[in-house]
């Protein structure tokens, strides 16, 4: 991996000394070399593998968010784990005008489950209470064949003219096949919504991994994973999440790895969404098993944020505050809440669907939650 510094920073500028730093709490070694030039000469930091490291399993956030960086290069295909590595840096995805990640505040993101001709009053709604993220599914893989499995096209273009008139810095929706991320990314041009696109894979799609790998291909749009219905540990859950991180591959006709065609690093602008478990007990009172200690076990294991969905873990809106509070016991980065104007009308998931007029609720919960965060920082490491 080759670091280079912006035009003239000095070998012995701090801005290269925290480059060389970071590269040594990654266990790899840095070499600051410096290419002469008619106008100016660069500094480049060559990182370099150790016996305990190689650089291709070394992510590039670390790096690329220093002061005096211009631009880092691989130089072998990505082997970026999602397991933590290194000095444990988490990573901060950028959406809208925020960050989110550990050690910084809960962002909520509400909205309908499916597009109906309904979203532009709700995302006004919305608006009016300061929400800035929305939600909402124009395509949605069903587990009965009579499910109402959206609008597709249309209703992105709903959703995203809304976003665009109602001031929401960043729309969450499903994708379902790689055509589908081509298809926002031309409706975002199409009406001019210049927010983030936040695309999700759903728990019924896991196994599509030529959608993510063109999730891997877009850094331009934030990829979220939610974890399978029977998803039995984190670490596949990690895997699969790691076809993301890592970009396409590509091999010759030996079946030889093509380094030079696979050089291209992954989207490492990357979220898990823990979103409750298949179980089989019939008395249980939630839809889906609550994997809860997820987001704390994907906080201490990995560098990725955590988002939280008590929604379809509920499964009933008033259940969803019971769930909601649990969760928040365990700071999750973000959470993905269905809200409607008019539940009963929904199109989809009408019960776990929360009363817009509740929304104030939910804010007042993950601002407590904020807050008590705050509270048990160590002082000078708050968020």
């Amino acid at each position: 991996m080759i670091v280079l510094m912006h035009e003239n920073i000095k070998p012995n500028d701090p801005c290269v000394a925290a480059v060389c730093e970071k590269a040594r709490l990654h266990h790899v070694v840095p070499e600051v070399h410096v290419e002469e030039g008619a106008r100016f000469d660069v500094v480049e930091v060559y990182l370099k593998d150790t016996q305990d490291q190689r650089c291709h399993a070394v992510p590039d956030y670390p790096f690329r968010g220093l002061p005096g960086v211009k631009q880092v290069t691989r130089v072998s295909p990505a082997r970026v784990s999602l397991r933590t590595n290194g000095d444990s840096e988490p990573r901060h995805v950028k959406i809208g005008n925020k960050r989110i990640g550990q050690c910084l505040p809960c962002i909520p993101v509400l909205g309908p489950c499916t597009i109906d001709k309904r979203v532009d009053n709700i995302l006004r709604l919305l608006s009016d209470m300061g929400i800035k993220d929305a939600r909402a599914g124009g395509r949605k893989p069903r587990s009965s064949v009579e499910g109402f499995r959206g609008f597709g096209v249309k209703g992105w273009e709903w959703f995203l003219s809304s976003a665009k008139e109602h001031g929401m810095e960043s729309v969450w929706t499903e994708v379902i096949e790689s055509e589908d991320v081509e298809t926002l990314l031309r409706i975002k041009d199409m009406v001019h919504f210049d927010g983030d696109l936040v695309l999700w894979v759903g728990a019924r799609n896991t196994g599509n991994y030529r959608l993510l790998e063109t999730l891997g291909k877009h850094r331009e749009v934030v990829a979220m994973i939610k974890n399978g219905l029977h998803e039995q540990d984190v670490d596949s859950w990690f895997t699969r999440a790691e076809f993301v991180v890592c970009g396409p591959m590509y091999w010759d006709e030996e079946g030889v790895l093509d380094e030079g065609r696979s050089m291209e690093s992954g989207n490492d602008r990357l979220i898990l969404c823990v979103r409750g478990l298949q179980h089989s007990d019939p008395h249980n009172r939630l839809r889906f098993y609550p994997n809860y200690d997820w987001i704390t076990e994907v906080h201490d294991r990995s560098w990725v944020p955590v988002c939280f969905d008590p929604s379809h873990i509920a499964g009933d809106d008033e259940k969803v505050f019971t769930v909601l509070g649990e969760a928040l016991q365990r700071y999750p980065d973000t959470v993905l809440i269905e809200v409607h104007s008019n539940p009963p009308k929904a199109l989809c998931d009408q019960d776990q669907a929360i009363p817009i007029q509740d929304v104030p609720r939910i804010l007042d919960m993950i601002e407590e939650s904020n807050i008590r965060y705050t509270d048990s920082q160590p002082q000078g490491n708050a968020a």
